[in-house]
């Protein structure tokens, strides 16, 4: 728990360093801006483990150094790479949350903020709605329903994006709602319930879509699926007589 509060230079190394990069790093530091001047060896390349591992990154991430699988010529003390910078004001803010705030809520024991909390192996943490968005802003609906593929192909299991239901519908409500794109909301639901076929809201979700744009017989369809699903959800069963009702 002491290591967790440290606020450490802001450098991230290779995840896996074995004895032959070990002898690699200096015995001594200089530029430690944040960390505590005496520091061991052994506790810093830990700490710099853990946040490779946290932000699946190599040394030269933060490092200026050309080879990610040498450090023999990697300048630790520089900060002429950007993300070193960057990192060492997380880390900042880290340490401030870890000694500061939290221990204001009451609790005698609490879990500490550490890198991965909020990247959960990404560089950039950020939230998997947030960035299909961005893409439909940037590309369209079809070039983000291919990067959510991507990612589920690359990310699927590890926690770095939320996969379940809930982000697809969330993407497409924005879309029908704030950015009157229904058209581009019935495709993302309809990936949605692929990826997720068990899940009743999507089902229904995409019911709506497709009744507000006149295809009363597919929006049938998918809130009666929706009901199979879950048998007692009084919306979809409302929703389905007033479509009944259209035929």
């Amino acid at each position: 728990m002491t290591t967790l509060r440290f606020v450490a230079s802001a450098t991230a190394c290779i995840a896996l360093i074995a004895s032959t990069a070990m002898a690699q790093i200096p015995d001594t530091f200089t530029n430690l801006q944040v960390l505590p001047k005496d520091i061991s060896k052994g506790e810093l390349m830990s700490m710099m483990r853990g946040f490779a591992g946290a932000l699946g990154v190599r040394c030269i991430h933060c490092h200026v150094g050309d080879d990610p699988n040498s450090l023999d010529k990697v300048d630790f003390a520089s900060d002429e790479r950007e993300p070193k910078k960057v990192a060492r004001a997380m880390l900042k803010m880290t340490q401030r949350i870890n000694d500061d705030l939290l221990p204001t809520i009451g609790r005698e024991d609490y879990l500490n903020v550490k890198c991965a909390t909020c990247h959960h192996g990404l560089t950039e943490p950020q939230a998997l709605d947030d960035k299909l968005l961005a893409v439909v802003a940037d590309k369209g609906v079809d070039d983000a329903a291919s990067t959510y593929r991507e990612l589920r192909e690359q990310y699927y299991g590890q926690g770095a994006y939320d996969f379940s239901a809930r982000t697809l519908n969330s993407v497409a409500e924005t879309l029908a709602r704030q950015r009157k794109d229904p058209e581009g909301a019935i495709k993302l639901m309809k990936l949605n319930v692929e990826f997720n076929p068990n899940d009743a809201s999507s089902h229904l979700m995409l019911g709506q879509l497709l009744s507000r744009q006149g295809d009363t017989a597919g929006a049938i369809a998918s809130v009666e699926r929706s009901l199979a699903i879950e048998p007692d959800n009084h919306w979809a069963k409302q929703l389905l007589e007033q479509l009944r009702a259209k035929q």
